[in-house]
């Protein structure tokens, strides 16, 4: 299966359908109920969304599954055009569809998938910055993209410090690019303010609104056995790609290490925010799968021992079934 994803064409796009398919084939057949009984207070555009959709389940499953393919698809994108993992390949998409599947019952209307999409596209908007001559808007982009995402999912918004981070990394520090990228973060919620205020809603409410979606807890997620040991299987597949990623780096072109540098502060900052944020649940998954699946493909792709990487692959996709099959 590595072999195959390592290139490009008809095959892996097919199979790649079908695994998402199949990933998805309970929801399409028994469409959850939707409703907001755990979040009575989402983010003012994703209420937008849950509040058209809450009578229609199969249409709720299909536009979730639609923001899935669409993440996949621009992840495929943006490895071709910045080309980081110098290979045209399907790996990335893949692993992300596998990867945001840990989690089923977040995968229905989880307000983290726009919110990646967003951010995913701020992330591409930043990398194409690098060796830009002269004084670039792409920060003030990505940081309104990033930002934005936060009018879905709040938990996005720490990300907007890779943005700043970002400009450290790919650029020499320059103070306009900085205050552009500040009102970048700005402008969405300022805008927000203004339409909630002229359609009749109260400053305060939506600030409590957004104070609830960054601060207020959670209820968790069941940790089963299956699901543990998951996530274990998980992180034994993402262990050896990290090494190597370390061990690598310095012999990578100058934007591919920095593009990965920037994953890893993107992965630094998911493990911070859900350990110590007591908002963010299970649904980040939908975000930390993006730098992961793109360190584990770029493992993948090169690796010499193929073997060992394809058996830890579909350990982990046959524990993925067991814990559908048996979530206890």
């Amino acid at each position: 299966m590595i072999r195959l994803f390592r290139g490009s064409g008809a095959g892996p796009v097919l199979l790649l359908l079908l695994a998402a398919l199949a990933l998805w084939l309970e929801f399409f057949i028994s469409p959850p109920q939707t409703g907001l009984a755990a979040e009575s207070l989402p983010m003012p555009l994703w209420g937008l969304i849950t509040d058209t959709l809450s009578g229609s389940p199969l249409i709720a499953v299909i536009v979730s599954f639609v923001f899935v393919l669409g993440v996949a698809i621009l992840m495929v994108r943006f490895n071709t055009s910045s080309f980081f993992i110098p290979r045209r390949t399907f790996l990335p998409a893949l692993l992300y569809i596998i990867l945001y599947s840990v989690f089923p019952g977040q995968m229905i209307l989880n307000p983290a998938l726009p919110a990646s999409l967003l951010t995913l596209a701020g992330l591409w908007r930043m990398i194409s910055s690098y060796r830009v001559n002269g004084m670039t808007f792409k920060f003030f982009d990505a940081a309104l993209l990033i930002s934005s995402a936060g009018l879905f999912y709040a938990g996005s918004v720490w990300f907007i410090l890779l943005v700043f981070i970002g400009a450290m990394v790919l650029r020499s520090p320059d103070a306009r690019e900085l205050t552009l990228a500040v009102i970048g973060t700005m402008f969405p919620w300022i805008v927000m303010y203004a339409v909630w205020y002229v359609t009749g809603g109260s400053p305060g409410e939506l600030s409590e609104i957004i104070r609830h979606n960054l601060f207020d807890q959670v209820p968790s997620v069941y940790w089963s056995r299956t699901l543990v040991i998951l996530l274990i299987i998980v992180g034994l597949n993402l262990l050896p790609t990290l090494l190597y990623l370390f061990r690598e780096m310095p012999t990578y072109k100058i934007r591919s290490r920095k593009t990965f540098e920037l994953f890893i502060w993107m992965l630094v900052i998911s493990a911070a925010v859900f350990l110590f944020v007591p908002a963010v649940s299970a649904e980040m998954a939908a975000l930390t799968a993006l730098p992961v699946s793109f360190i584990m493909a770029n493992h993948m792709v090169f690796t010499r021992r193929v073997i060992v990487s394809e058996i830890l692959f579909w350990i982990m996709v046959i524990m993925l079934v067991v814990s559908r099959l048996w979530p206890y």
